[in-house]
């Protein structure tokens, strides 16, 4: 059996690959929401409380799930709190933002490495917003853009960094989607980038990549 965790279970894309995922008996998913709670009540499916911008939070989680062995870990809970054109700088904003996207996920992500079986996974979900090579890029979302360029770095140097553990790390651009943060004009489904996880997870060699649909990416 491999198991899994899963950030941000309760809706969207995270609520998509775990319940996808939980559909094989032969995985057993740990998801994790600030409110505990998720939608999926399958056998398989364990559901934890985890706020990503309190180091606090993060403790607990650990703490609960103790030496608990895994095979890959999700990191897909994120936020973006400006108005999609809005193009100014709120400092407050920026820092909720990173504490969430960038500096949460990174703490998690370093707490867990312990617990990572040989030939683990780490799937960062990032965005096409914080890429260099975006073709439409404009001056909007300012906050969430810089966040996800920061963890794509972030994705590259940790790949670097577990080579030798055997542990692959990627970054992984689910393109626009239809959740609460994509709306509902997005041309892609919570089930497509779902399919998309799994795949990645299941056939994976190469670490350090950045992936769209099946294919590796510019960063």
């Amino acid at each position: 059996m491999k198991t899994g965790i899963i950030t941000g279970c309760s809706r969207g894309i995270g609520f998509a690959i775990a319940n996808l995922l939980t559909e094989n008996l032969n995985y057993k998913i740990i998801g994790t929401s600030t409110s505990g709670t998720s939608p999926i009540t399958k056998s398989n499916f364990e559901a934890y409380q985890l706020n990503l911008s309190k180091s606090d939070s993060i403790d607990n989680f650990i703490k609960k799930i103790e030496n608990t062995k895994i095979d890959f870990l999700i990191n897909n809970a994120g936020i973006l709190l400006e108005n999609w054109n809005d193009a100014s700088i709120n400092i407050e904003q920026l820092k909720q933002t990173f504490n969430v996207n960038l500096f949460g996920t990174i703490e998690i992500t370093e707490k867990l490495i312990p617990n990572f079986k040989k030939d683990g996974q780490i799937v960062n979900i990032t965005s096409d917003w914080g890429s260099f090579s975006e073709k439409n890029f404009d001056e909007f979302q300012p906050h969430y853009k810089m966040s996800k360029a920061a963890l794509n770095m972030y994705t590259k140097l940790l790949a670097k960094r577990l080579e030798k553990q055997q542990i692959i790390v990627s970054a992984l651009d689910p393109g626009w989607t239809q959740t609460d943060m994509g709306g509902n004009e997005a041309s892609r489904k919570p089930n497509d980038v779902a399919t998309d996880v799994r795949n990645l997870i299941t056939n994976n060699s190469k670490s350090g990549y950045f992936w769209h649909q099946g294919n590796i990416r510019e960063w």
